[in-house]
């Protein structure tokens, strides 16, 4: 039934268009065709061919053809500095033509003239595209670019004389460079703090709901915090130290908790070896009894800046438990003997590592 349905369409749209070309609806002569292309033709050839030789089509002109020349420059094998050179002065009659294009056709967007900013961005991103800062860079000093290439014909003629603006041309000068300014400052402090967030990644399980210039758009940060990793690393040589072992060992172990503390400390510090926060971080640990055993926390405690005056801390419980293990029969003992079972240590850790805010005077150092 749907493919009937397909059909009938099919054949009713064919038919339909038949009957439309005979009546001459959608054909046209070529008379109209020509007349169509001719005004198609009018008006690309006055926006791309310039009418007088001081246009900004002429500009953007000498822009592609340095561009071509630097290529030939370099198929033949010039000097570097020679095909920079022509290079360089293409992107500078590309941002001149551009900002020229925008300015004599009006195009304001809210009536703030675009020319300066295009032709600013265009500069900024070649000159430092190709430095080592590079887009960051190129970013910061964009508006203050721009601002220049606002404030130059000002105090500039057409035949490079000197001249000093108007008080009111002065003023919008100096209202332009303090918004440049603002903006400038605006990157260069994100950029900062983008730097801080990449050396420092703990900075971001840190709670920013009262910041006014970070936002945290996933929840996921606190585990890009080094102090879990410090505390995976812990959690692993507590377990090589205690599980399977006798339970008296433990309670030794667990009485001279200071001095296994700083071999944990020693051992765990690996984690963060490479890590420009190893100094920030430190490993804390605290033992509780429990009915049938004992529990011990271990706490990676962070001292660098945070929301709160106290800082922060992940805390990881491990639980040691001791387990009866029954011992191998030796060869020369009877069935009326058997040997006692021992008690061996069991240590099981919760995979969570939950952050708490302030400080830790409670803790064992």
């Amino acid at each position: 039934m749907e493919i009937a349905v397909v059909l009938w369409v099919i054949l009713f749209v064919v038919l339909g268009s038949f009957f439309v070309i005979r009546l001459g609806l959608l054909s046209f002569s070529i008379n109209q065709i020509f007349q169509t292309f001719q005004g198609l033709w009018k008006v690309a050839s006055g926006f791309l061919l310039p009418q007088d030789y001081f246009s900004w089509q002429t500009i953007v002109y000498l822009g592609l053809f340095s561009f071509a020349m630097s290529w030939v420059a370099r198929l033949v094998g010039t000097l570097d500095i020679t095909e920079a050179l022509i290079a360089t002065a293409g992107w500078i009659f590309f941002a001149l033509g551009v900002g020229w294009f925008l300015e004599s056709n009006q195009i304001r967007p809210f009536g703030i003239s675009l020319a300066p900013w295009v032709a600013g961005a265009i500069v900024c991103a070649y000159f430092f595209g190709l430095m080592p800062l590079g887009w960051p860079a190129a970013l910061m000093t964009w508006p203050l670019v721009s601002v220049l290439i606002v404030a130059i014909p000002t105090f500039l003629t057409w035949e490079l004389r000197p001249r000093l603006p108007s008080p009111a041309v002065r003023q919008h000068l100096v209202l332009l460079l303090l918004v440049a300014l603002l903006f400038s400052t605006w990157f260069q402090f994100y950029f900062r703090i983008q730097a801080w967030f990449d050396r420092y990644p703990s900075l971001l399980a840190d709670n920013f709901n009262n910041s006014g210039f970070v936002y945290r758009l996933a929840n996921e940060a606190e585990t890009q915090a080094k102090g879990v990793s410090l505390l995976t690393a812990a959690e692993s040589q507590v377990k090589s130290s205690l599980d399977g072992t006798p339970w008296p060992y433990v309670e030794r172990w667990l009485l001279n908790l200071d001095e296994q503390l700083q071999k944990l400390r020693a051992e765990s510090a690996i984690a963060l070896e490479d890590s420009p926060e190893r100094t920030l971080w430190e490993l804390k640990a605290r033992p509780r009894t429990l009915p049938k055993g004992y529990a011990l926390d271990l706490i990676a405690d962070w001292s660098g800046p945070a929301s709160d005056p106290h800082g922060y801390y992940f805390e990881k419980t491990c639980a040691i438990y001791p387990k009866l293990q029954p011992q191998p029969q030796p060869a020369n003992a009877t069935p009326e003997t058997p040997p006692e079972p021992t008690e061996m240590a069991e240590v099981t850790c919760e995979l969570a590592t939950p952050k708490h805010m302030g400080n830790l005077a409670s803790v064992s150092q």
